[in-house]
């Protein structure tokens, strides 16, 4: 055991520490649960008392335990680390959590959180995962140490970082998400009601005449629930209407597949495809890949909405700027960053709130680029 301690030349009490907080991490230590003694430790690693105590003296400084006079050393909750701090400006403090500042509704998000946070008393921070789900792991991790109140969450993706938040969601920590939510944690979440918004765009173009309708998703539809719920919102609109679901014409997770050929014999493929076999209409699952589908489609000669018609979905600012203005769902990006910091509002001066799915409707926005099928 010695050995194994020293062989990357870290100090001892710091090899202890280390393996306790990811015991703690990982739940083998839950909230208010009594660690070992000094004695026990020592005992266990092979030290002397005093490497185990500045061990639990580091722990406790970094907050991941409180210790009791005569009485040990205890895994600090959620709840007392915010009893603690609720004095400080972190009591009053809820972080947003996004993907990229850049991203589609970024704005729309910041406002509607800030504006209901500004005018009940709380404050809101920014914090940015650059899609990497180990940074946003990490930030999980640091706001609710320091003693955030609350979190609106939008995950990168509906997969990763399950143990941190089923965690939090056992200590009754004020957290919500927003854009995608977890099917399998009793977390609450707001989210766009993606599945009548896709149900809308393609019953608009089964009104048109269109029979073979395309739908074409950058990422899988089980990595991500907003998605997921927008290919069965378009499977909906076809079954509803008596036509059949065509795997032929449907392309999901594409950006592995362009990746892999590059983007010109990409968009050819498919081009080729969809006229081969007489598509006329196509649900994309946001409006970047609706532009880019255009653009492709004009450059070869394609005319739309006379040949093609396209669909998009967010009513990005992009949707205005292309050649043709793309006709899109347009989600409310405000109201669900408003709602979503309404919910952990009411939470942290109420009490703990039942979980569940806000669903913030969405409109179809008609514009130059879905039209009648062609005859």
């Amino acid at each position: 055991m010695g050995t194994k301690l020293t062989r990357d030349n870290k100090p001892l009490y710091s090899v202890i520490m280390d393996e306790l907080k990811a015991q703690i991490s990982s739940g083998d230590y839950l909230p208010e649960a009594q660690l070992p003694t000094e004695a026990e430790l020592s005992s266990r690693y092979g030290v002397s008392r005093i490497t185990t105590r500045r061990a639990l003296e580091e722990l406790e400084r970094d907050g991941y335990i409180y210790r009791i006079k005569g009485s040990g050393s205890f895994v600090k909750s959620r709840s007392r680390a915010q009893a603690e701090k609720r004095e400080g400006a972190a009591g009053k403090m809820v972080s947003l959590i996004l993907p990229s500042e850049d991203d589609r509704g970024t704005m729309g998000y910041i406002r509607g959180a800030s504006d209901w946070l500004n005018a009940n008393g709380y404050y809101l921070s920014l914090h940015q995962s650059d899609y990497d789900s180990q940074k946003e792991r990490d930030l999980l991790e640091m706001l609710t140490r320091d003693g955030i109140s609350g979190i609106i969450l939008y995950p990168r993706n509906d997969q990763t970082n399950y143990d941190i938040l089923h965690r939090l969601c056992l200590e009754h920590y004020p957290i919500v998400t927003i854009d995608k939510y977890y099917d399998s944690l009793p977390l609450g979440a707001v989210v766009s009601d993606n599945l009548d918004g896709s149900y809308r765009a393609v019953s608009r173009l089964i009104e048109l005449g269109h029979r073979k309708i395309a739908f074409l998703t950058a990422v899988s539809i089980e990595s991500t629930s907003s998605v997921r719920d927008r290919y069965f919102g378009y499977c909906k609109a076809l079954k509803d209407h008596g036509l059949p679901i065509d795997s032929r014409y449907i392309r999901l997770n594409m950006k592995g597949y362009r990746e892999e050929i590059g983007v010109e014999r990409f968009y050819t493929e498919l081009l080729d495809s969809y006229q081969n076999e007489g598509v006329t209409a196509i649900q994309t699952e946001n409006d970047l890949i609706a532009a880019n589908l255009l653009n492709r489609c004009l450059d070869r000669g394609i005319r739309i909405p006379e040949d093609f018609s396209i669909i998009g979905f967010d009513n990005n600012p992009v949707t205005e700027h292309v050649i043709i203005p793309l006709t899109t769902v347009e989600q409310q990006f405000y109201e669900i960053g408003r709602r979503a910091a309404e919910i952990v509002v009411l939470w942290l001066e109420r009490g703990r709130q039942t979980p569940g799915r806000v669903l913030v409707p969405v409109k179809l926005v008609e514009r130059g680029t879905a039209g009648p099928a062609p005859q």
